[in-house]
């Protein structure tokens, strides 16, 4: 059933949501790339506060995705170079901790929407059938491409963006670049999932799009039954921003050239903790560098399956806050990008800066520290000589 106004305008909250159970369970479980890493970073600093009033966050971490990867029991990172599977007690603990929880306990990691429906059930009887509401925050597909595409880029991709978007829109519901997105990102599908393990009546979906970014905040400090200044004042501690078109393209030539070079835990250090975080956390782009251009043709398939997923969820008979025709809209794009040639040098260098911070002066490291000086060197030259070619 849907909760609230049919429609919202930008700088709109969302519609009240009452609290859970005194003694409930908040599963949220995604979806990827809908503000996630900014709620469990409130909610992870919040901890002290949450206690105080009865509300149990588990564990040390931001989230809990060791514990939603235990559960899917897939290879975190790559096969044969350096990944692993998380060991399943990681799970049993978390479920453990909650047993031990008289009040409210609140979980979240996006990784729990790409289980299957099994994978839902065994969540939710462990976690406690009588105590679990799973919420499911959504945005419009659209507008969640260029943000996928980076994500993956952050896990090796070395793939562009059209290309990446053939791949997904290929054949509907399989990627063979990215098999995990149609898991995360057929939303229809993945609130199916959920109601048929707990139940529709338990599950709310919160729709952000036209709303103030505050407005999860609040509705999160709802359902747990805390002031919404629990978790408003920390909701700028993280900044996850897009890449722009440049930053992008710099993190695909940097994978294509270094990844098979390195192992998974030399990789998360230099490249997506130290480039491609530094790159989104260290600098604030200028407004005239260009963003991502998502083709027209990408948008109407997206549109389509937006269109599926609120018909879908709309019969599901689950709680709806927010606009849920806002799934179904064709999103907009920024103009193509002509020049992927010319990255801002600050860019390239905050880079360096942090995969020299990260490596030291590990040997290992060096040569790859000096590539990516190479590299920025010859870009800065390559825009200045181009520069000189048009004025004269």
């Amino acid at each position: 059933m849907s909760i609230g106004p049919a429609a919202t305008s930008a700088g709109d909250c969302l519609p009240d949501a009452p609290a859970i159970p005194a003694n409930g369970v908040l599963l949220h479980v995604g979806v990827h790339k809908t503000g996630t890493t900014a709620i469990q970073a409130a909610l992870a600093d919040a901890r002290g506060d949450l206690a105080s009033r009865g509300v149990l966050y588990p564990g040390k971490s931001q989230a809990q995705h060791r514990a939603a990867l235990a559960i899917l029991q897939r290879t975190w990172g790559w096969n044969q170079r350096g990944g692993s599977v998380v060991d399943r007690s990681q799970f049993d603990e978390l479920a453990r901790q909650v047993a031990n929880s008289k009040g409210r306990v609140v979980i979240s990691s996006e990784f729990f929407c790409e289980a299957d429906t099994e994978k839902c059930v065994d969540v939710i009887s462990n976690l406690g059938a009588d105590r679990v509401q799973v919420v499911v925050t959504l945005r419009n597909l659209g507008r969640l491409l260029p943000s996928s595409w980076q994500q993956y880029l952050k896990y090796g991709l070395t793939k562009g963006y059209e290309p990446w978007l053939e791949d997904v829109f290929a054949r509907s519901g399989t990627s063979n670049m990215s098999p995990t997105f149609w898991r995360r990102h057929d939303h229809g599908a993945v609130v199916t999932r959920w109601a048929e393990a707990v139940g529709p009546q338990n599950v709310t979906v919160l729709v952000l799009e036209d709303v103030d970014r505050s407005a999860m905040f609040r509705t999160f400090a709802q359902l747990i039954g805390v002031p919404p200044e629990v978790l408003t004042a920390r909701m700028n501690l993280t900044s996850n921003r897009s890449m722009t078109a440049a930053e992008a393209e710099l993190l695909v030539r940097l994978n294509a050239r270094v990844k098979m070079q390195m192992q998974w835990t030399e990789y998360v250090r230099l490249v997506r903790r130290g480039v491609a975080m530094a790159l989104v956390e260290g600098r604030e782009p200028g407004a005239d560098e260009p963003r991502l251009h998502t083709p027209d043709w990408a948008l109407d398939a997206a549109m389509a399956h937006g269109v599926q997923d609120r018909d879908v969820i709309s019969s599901r008979g689950v709680k709806v806050l927010g606009n849920l025709d806002a799934l179904s809209l064709r999103a907009s794009s920024p103009r193509p990008v002509t020049d992927l040639e010319s990255i801002p040098i600050e860019a390239a260098v905050q880079a360096l800066v942090a995969v020299i911070t990260e490596a030291h002066d590990a040997p290992s490291t060096k040569s790859l520290a000096k590539a990516l000086a190479k590299q920025a060197r010859a870009g800065a030259k390559s825009r200045f000589s181009r520069k000189r070619s048009a004025a004269s």
